[in-house]
């Protein structure tokens, strides 16, 4: 019980006040946790969006790299051995920046059920070479049950298209090469083109 002298004592707006029923306070409190578990939905859904970028960033910059060095390759590569659409095998030459002292054959191929670019060097025996063998230098390359991830196109020395699988393979001047990288729903697809030297 509060004294007459005290009373008088209190802020005005205090003297007539009532406390808080426990109604009133599980409504603040309903309302606070549902602002805490939206904003805590919020940071979580923000969390997860900044994971699935950066795990494509650099998937796209693995992906990106490995292209270029394919690239590279095929700029000293003097004549093609196996084409088809997903896979490649070169002839480099000795006193080239990948084969300072011997000719080598490297292999690009896509492998399908692991999803990855290969690059296999000096593959045994002639034609196409079995496309899961490689060492993989890409990953993420296509979805499973989906589209390839890797394509190649040849190009003749003037410039006519002659398709993913060319009849003479002599006859092919430049290689254009589309890899379509897929992480978390997400894709990009890239492209190379280089001429094959002294064609």
């Amino acid at each position: 019980m509060i004294s007459r002298g005290r009373a008088r004592s209190l802020p005005a707006s205090l003297r007539g006040a009532q406390g808080v029923t426990l109604v009133e306070l599980v409504v603040a409190l309903s309302l606070l946790t549902l602002t805490v578990g939206s904003i805590y939905a919020l940071v979580g859904v923000g969390g997860r969006s900044a994971r699935t970028t950066n795990d494509f960033l650099q998937t796209q910059a693995h992906v990106r790299a490995a292209l270029d060095n394919v690239v590279d390759e095929i700029r000293w590569a003097q004549g093609v051995s196996c084409a088809s659409a997903t896979v490649v095998t070169l002839s480099i030459p000795q006193d080239t920046p990948f084969s300072l002292t011997s000719p080598y054959r490297v292999t690009f191929a896509h492998n399908a059920d692991a999803l990855t670019l290969t690059r296999r060097e000096d593959p045994a025996g002639s034609g196409c070479p079995d496309s899961t063998s490689g060492r993989p230098i890409a990953y993420f390359i296509g979805t499973a049950g989906g589209p390839a991830g890797l394509a190649f196109e040849y190009f003749g020395a003037d410039g006519v298209a002659l398709g993913s699988a060319p009849a003479s393979l002599g006859d092919i001047a430049r290689v254009r090469m589309t890899v379509t990288a897929v992480r978390d729903q997400v894709s990009r697809t890239f492209a190379g083109d280089a001429a094959l030297r002294a064609r």
